[in-house]
């Protein structure tokens, strides 16, 4: 069994190039922790020189396999010892790979999209790949200080760019406060048809959004729903400042 951090095992690598920001390996020590001795599911959107996929081999030893996509034809040359790992030379968005994909493995525990980081093919390869997410999965968008630049159809005030697209999905999250007001076909039509909301958003299957600084993690849900808050529990048997009308004493005699 492998032993060793991701931020200890990528520093520590030879062969094949890896290319990861500091931040996002102290990160994924403690992301994908939970998955680390699971026989886990991944699929990376981008691979470049394929030394990630050694990285993600080591540190998941269990592993189940490992698919890297990359539009690259250059990366049909990368050969791995590792039966585990797989790569599927192509547009991920194209139909011919996202096939050539779901005959690897139908369903995958994490996504990592580290692919053209452009705002329009982020989008759709969002949509494409998070309902083939297990429930509990997560979904990983890299280098999403790109979203802000105008050469990868972002910017910060546009309203068409992924960043602003996953700012829309926050509201999602808490569709059960707001689902009186506006539906979410209305709520998402800069980015779908008003009828043409991906199921998995309609059904409730985002369950948590995490922003950080050039990273972008969305959860799915163990379970669809939008009712998430779950019940309230208030336990102790003293309220000595607000009693909710006598529902609990207030401590005197």
């Amino acid at each position: 069994m492998e032993s060793g951090s991701i931020a200890a095992l990528h520093r520590g690598k030879t062969g094949k190039v890896s290319d990861k920001w500091s931040s996002y390996l102290a990160y994924y020590d403690r992301l994908f922790l939970p998955w680390r001795d699971n026989p886990v599911r991944l699929l990376e959107i981008g691979v470049q020189n394929g030394g990630s996929l050694e990285t993600w081999a080591r540190y998941f030893h269990a592993a189940e396999i490992l698919v890297g996509c990359d539009i690259d034809p250059r990366c049909a040359v990368l050969r791995y010892d590792d039966p585990r790992i797989k790569v599927v030379v192509g547009d991920a968005n194209g139909e011919d790979a996202r096939q050539r994909i779901a005959a690897l493995a139908p369903q995958f525990d994490i996504v990592i999209d580290d692919g053209s980081h452009r705002s329009a093919d982020i989008i759709q390869a969002f949509v494409g790949y998070f309902p083939r997410l297990a429930p509990g999965g997560v979904y990983v968008v890299e280098d999403t200080h790109c979203l802000y630049m105008d050469d990868f159809g972002g910017g910060l005030l546009n309203e068409a760019a992924a960043h602003a697209f996953f700012k829309r999905l926050t509201d999602v999250v808490n569709f059960q406060f707001w689902s009186g007001q506006a539906t979410l076909n209305t709520h998402l039509h800069t980015f779908f048809g008003l009828k043409e909301t991906p199921a998995f958003i309609l059904d409730g299957w985002i369950d948590a959004i995490e922003f950080r600084n050039s990273l972008i993690v969305v959860h799915k849900a163990g379970t669809p729903g939008h009712d998430k808050l779950g019940d309230r529990v208030m336990v102790g048997s003293v309220a000595q400042v607000q009693t909710w009308g006598g529902l609990f004493g207030d401590g005197s005699a």
